[in-house]
């Protein structure tokens, strides 16, 4: 590793530009929620409205439009969004994440501590994953991020407006995800209450915070009350409330958020374990900055980890924002090794035993109550003996080099070989999985194939298959069918039109005979048909 006092803010921003862009734009949009904001910035760049941008021609209410916009912006020189100007704010949004983790954990523990946590957080499979994904998970992130090393100083009585820019960041948080951007917020009310110390609920300053969030927020809200009625209550009763309120407590809700931690936080969720049962350790016997700082993190990783498991919507990408607090409490554990004897006091076998077992028990519940677990993870497997051999030789050195580390007290030592090994499991996996996704979601090459047999007909309709990649890909509006009669109804209504259907839904409708196979291909791991209307003669 570089020497820390040597321009480390130069080294972490070269790593950190190394993580965002490598592969940067050459992941297909496979899904609705990862095309969605570039076919919002698309409709803009195409003289649609930047207070009322439109998906599929329809107003969308469900998210603020922020994110929509930073694409429309990113994309305007070329004129239109691509795969990669789709990515650039995420990008840049994950670039942010790292410098605002190097600043926070500097400002906790000092700049080595900032320094192991900016590196651990760019190597995360979430980080990687979502700074190129056109999704306001990662731009959530960054805001939470922001808003709550606001909220360090200005409870900690230090002269400044930082309550303006916590509440100020609170605000551009609820801007890129709605609700969800209340998390700091939640944060710093939770940790104000475990705290207890004498003059906090002053320092918050929440009466004069309110008041500037609900003013930085209003705009949203004027938009919304000048629009479908319908359409504000439908969002706000069932997106923003019934979604994600809690209403099965079932075996798979209990599993689902040790899978998507897991998932987030690899490879280096490996180490929490032991980074944990110290932090607890400090946490409960010490007192000081030190353990103030630590107190901060776990009150932070909790209410994220609580507000988020128990919702009823359960997703990876939810999950991104513990990367901050979990990789500052990496990185203050690291750096322990270089100021402290012993700081690691060898392997914690006990909270690992804990850890697996817990894990391993609630991923055989996961399996069986969602055996189609099996599908998506055959999905991301390797298809080839040297993607094994690097995956399998990069994970195990680098749980060698922990291993090490901790057993040797040689930990911030060892971290170099970590790091660099952690950095090559995360992009190679990812380089792979993606050319594998890119082949079997390959939109231009059925356009093309449509365009040479079928004489480019105009796309109307889909089913069985996900209808907003298809958007942004054959560049036109597509029904999102759901019944045989949706699509008969669509091809009816417009003349020379195709429908693109599953295998699937077409079997499950019986015989259809006023549907034409045109074509046949396979796209998204299954077969898939293209169809035509014959009407009556």
């Amino acid at each position: 590793m570089p020497n820390l006092r040597s321009r480390p803010l130069l080294w972490l921003t070269a790593a950190a530009l190394l993580m965002v862009t490598t592969d940067l734009g050459r992941a297909v949009f496979s899904t609705n929620d990862e095309v969605r904001f570039a076919v919002l910035g698309q409709d803009i760049l195409a003289g649609g409205s930047w207070i009322f941008p439109q998906l599929n021609g329809t107003i969308y209410h469900n998210k603020p439009p922020l994110l929509a916009w930073l694409v429309a912006l990113a994309s305007w020189p070329a004129g239109h969004v691509s795969q990669l100007t789709a990515a650039l704010p995420s990008a840049l949004a994950g670039l942010g994440v790292a410098l605002m983790i190097y600043a926070l954990g500097r400002r906790l523990f000092g700049a080595a501590a900032g320094w192991f946590a900016a590196l651990v957080a760019i190597t995360t499979q979430g980080f990687f994953v979502h700074a190129r994904l056109p999704m306001p998970d990662i731009l959530l992130t960054l805001f939470i991020t922001i808003a709550l090393a606001m909220f360090w100083p200005m409870w900690r009585g230090r002269p400044g407006a930082w309550w303006v820019g916590f509440y100020g960041f609170t605000a551009a948080a609820f801007w890129a995800k709605g609700p969800a951007g209340l998390l700091p917020l939640a944060v710093a009310l939770a940790y104000v209450l475990t705290s207890r110390r004498p003059g906090a609920w002053r320092d918050l300053r929440l009466a004069h915070g309110l008041a500037l969030f609900l003013l930085l927020i209003a705009p949203w809200w004027i938009r919304e009350a000048l629009s479908d009625h319908a359409q504000v209550r439908n969002v706000v009763v069932v997106d923003y409330l019934f979604w994600y309120l809690p209403s099965n407590l079932g075996a798979a809700a209990l599993a689902a958020p040790a899978q998507h931690v897991f998932g987030i936080l690899f490879p280096w969720v490996l180490v929490v374990p032991a980074a944990l049962a110290r932090a607890v350790t400090v946490a409960r016997k010490e007192r000081g900055e030190e353990r103030d700082g630590i107190l901060f993190l776990l009150v932070w990783a909790a209410v994220l980890l609580v507000f988020v498991g128990i919702s009823q919507q359960q997703r990876v990408r939810y999950y991104l924002p513990l990367v901050a607090p979990v990789s500052l409490l990496i990185g203050w554990w690291t750096a322990a090794a270089l100021t402290r004897r012993a700081p690691a006091r060898g392997i914690p076998w006990r909270a690992y035993a804990a850890a697996g077992g817990v894990l391993g028990a609630l991923t055989a519940v996961f399996v069986v109550v969602r055996p189609e677990w099996f599908r998506k993870l055959e999905e991301t497997a390797p298809s080839s003996i040297g993607e094994v051999v690097v995956i399998v030789a990069a994970l195990a050195l680098m749980l060698a080099a922990v291993v090490y580390g901790m057993r040797w007290n040689r930990l911030a030592q060892a971290f170099g070989v970590a790091w660099v090994a952690s950095a090559v499991l995360v992009a190679g996996s990812y380089h792979w999985q993606i050319e594998r996704r890119n082949a079997a979601f390959d939109y231009s090459r059925l356009r093309a194939e449509i365009r040479t047999e079928l004489h480019d007909p105009p796309l109307v309709a889909a089913s069985g298959v996900q209808e907003l990649p298809f958007v942004f890909y054959f560049e036109r509006r597509v029904v999102a069918a759901q019944t045989a009669a949706d699509v008969r109804r669509a091809l009816a209504q417009n003349s020379g039109t195709v429908a693109i259907l599953s295998d699937a839904a077409i079997a499950s409708w019986g015989d259809q005979p006023r549907l034409t196979l045109l074509l046949h291909d396979r796209l998204a791991y299954r077969p898939i048909s293209v169809v035509g209307y014959a009407p009556v003669p």
